[in-house]
């Protein structure tokens, strides 16, 4: 019923959309290797897929998984397994070369190393996470996929503003720790088992503290990306609306991705309705290829002169 509720479909639908088989999709690197070799060896192997129109290097796995999972190209690092969904926070965030970039809560090291795959190594890109362990697999994942951060930080995330004082980034990544709403699975009676309502206000009130610390980061006329892979609105919508609502300098920038699974955003819930530039932040359907997600494109007012 939630799911219908969010996504204005049926309750048949909404089972329909929830038993979606997901599949990962693959993503070149061009920090380990020249991609057009890498498609050659790729299909050497048996590989079949098709490269999404909207992005750079994403192909889809039609094909058996684990002839990709398994092969050397994966090992080596050329070869990147994701889903594609996982695209397009950093597409969002566009960085440039020479941009100075933190991604928050980086681990497992996906969006990082995409970050640098699309800058060529030549940001300034500071990597966060408060996990000591899921941040020594990110180095293994960036050591294997020619990643070098400038810094690799273990801070939490609610404190950050104060750890890094004085710095302002251009761009800001905030891949929110969220309840994976996004990724549940109706014949999967873990997911429902692990699924509260409860657990998402707590993460809500996680992801309001987060955001607020990062935006004191952020240089004015910086570029700062919001996602989650949940469906929930208290986790997307509302914790946009209400950095809308708590500083005056913050502005939603369109992202004006055609996908086939984009649907409108959620204007109100639970008896709040929500900014109207709020609307103008992309949110997923789950389907085959692309996962439910929720990506939002923030950008920080400069100081009107005097």
């Amino acid at each position: 019923a939630r799911t219908a509720e969010i996504y204005g479909v049926t309750e048949g639908e909404a089972r329909e959309l929830l038993s979606i088989e997901r599949r990962q999709s693959l993503r070149l690197n061009p920090l380990v290797a020249r991609p057009e070799e890498t498609l050659e060896q790729l299909r050497a192997l048996g590989w079949q897929g098709s490269p999404f129109p909207w992005t750079h290097d994403g192909y889809s796995i039609d094909s058996a998984m684990e002839q990709v999972r398994d092969s050397e190209l994966v090992k080596q690092g050329a070869v990147f397994i994701q889903n594609a969904s996982s695209w397009l926070p950093v597409l969002a965030l566009d960085p440039h070369l020479d941009d100075f970039i933190l991604d928050v809560c980086a681990a497992p090291g996906g969006k990082s190393s995409h970050i640098a795959a699309l800058t060529k190594n030549n940001a300034r890109l500071w990597v966060n996470d408060n996990s000591r362990g899921r941040l020594a697999k990110m180095q293994a994942t960036f050591a294997r996929l020619g990643v070098f951060p400038e810094r690799m930080m273990l801070y939490d995330a609610t404190q950050i503003s104060r750890k890094l004082a004085g710095e302002e980034f251009d761009r800001i990544l905030l891949d929110a720790p969220c309840s994976g709403e996004g990724l549940m699975r109706f014949d999967r009676d873990s997911d429902v088992a692990r699924w509260s309502v409860a657990h998402i206000h707590r993460l809500q009130q996680l992801q309001k503290r987060i955001l607020t610390q990062v935006w004191e980061l952020l240089k004015p006329g910086g570029t700062l990306v919001y996602s989650t892979c949940t469906a929930a609105p208290e986790e997307n919508e509302a914790v946009v609306d209400y950095l809308l609502r708590t500083r005056p300098d913050a502005r939603v920038k369109p992202f004006d991705m055609e996908l086939p699974n984009r649907v409108t955003t959620v204007e109100e819930w639970n008896g709040r309705h929500f900014s109207k530039p709020v609307q103008d932040c992309l949110r997923l359907a789950p389907s085959p290829h692309l996962e439910a997600f929720f990506v939002c494109k923030l950008a920080k007012a400069a100081p009107a002169h005097e």
